[in-house]
């Protein structure tokens, strides 16, 4: 199994920095970290209408993300809560 790359775009970077609590924050870092070995992790949901691109849940968060399976990039690129 080849390991993926992970990218997270600034917008993205923003967002989880400005989570808190911290304990919140580390669980999502390491939700995104594991991506790196299974990109589609169950419980992984295809966004309507994307082929590449999914969405991931951790309590109350929602993490979007795409996977270029030629390159091995996963790239973040949007967190946000579920229920703002």
């Amino acid at each position: 199994m080849v390991d993926f790359r992970v990218l997270v775009k600034a917008v993205a970077a923003s967002r989880i920095e400005s989570i808190d609590p911290r304990e919140i924050r580390c669980r999502i870092r390491g939700r995104i970290a594991a991506l790196a070995g299974e990109p589609r992790p169950e419980g992984a949901e295809p966004l309507p209408g994307y082929a590449e691109r999914f969405r991931i849940r951790l309590d109350r968060y929602r993490i979007l993300y795409q996977i270029d399976d030629r390159r091995n990039t996963v790239t973040i690129f949007w967190l946000g809560n579920r229920r703002p």
